[in-house]
């Protein structure tokens, strides 16, 4: 039987939750530990699933973190991003990445937002599965973050630095600052 709950109000999960997300999309600890750091109430949320096993000892099978944007969409004021939805590989291909999906769009639709965002390298069918349509990419600068806001043109900018902008919001592997990935898909999803 799973269960959820909210890293912030279950941290003696911290490090495993590290472990199980630099085994998808690898970081340092620090840098990752920071970020799951600021998981409260009111965003950004990093939602963990538990499964027991044999041992009847709870181990995190699954995750998913849950962040808002600032007015992304001109039907609302706050959309929310959908990011690190990952099943630990021994549990993939049995339902579970389902069941967390449908998790987070309770707590989204609890909180009363409309509109959900993600991105995609390679899952692009699986949440099609739950509604999520192609979009235009949403722009870097609507993130809600403590950085200091300049005046761009979003025209002007190429991928690597909009990728740059992300890792310094986010964190990430300096090595990565530069990469830009072709099959980055961006979708959509009205929760009402």
């Amino acid at each position: 039987m799973t269960s959820f709950s909210f890293i912030h109000n279950e941290s003696k999960y911290t490090e495993e939750l590290i472990k199980l997300l630099n085994s998808q999309w690898p970081r340092s600890e620090y840098s990752r530990k920071a970020s799951i750091d600021k998981s409260n109430d009111n965003f950004p949320l990093y939602l963990i699933m538990k499964l027991k096993n044999n041992d009847e000892k709870e181990e995190i099978i699954g995750c998913l973190t849950i962040s808002t944007i600032l007015n992304n969409d001109k039907d609302s004021n706050i959309s929310l991003l959908l990011e690190n939805v990952l099943i630990k590989s021994n549990y993939r291909g049995k339902g579970y990445g389902k069941i967390i999906m449908k998790q987070g769009h309770k707590i989204m639709k609890e909180k009363d937002f409309k509109i959900s965002y993600l991105s995609t390298n390679d899952q692009k069918e699986f949440y099609k599965t739950f509604g999520y349509i192609e979009c235009d990419p949403i722009s870097t600068s609507n993130f809600s973050s403590n950085s200091e806001k300049k005046e761009t043109n979003e025209d002007t900018i190429d991928d690597s630095e909009k990728v740059s902008n992300l890792l310094r919001i986010f964190g990430g592997n300096s090595k990565l600052k530069k990469t830009t990935n072709a099959n980055l898909v961006w979708m959509k999803l009205n929760l009402e």
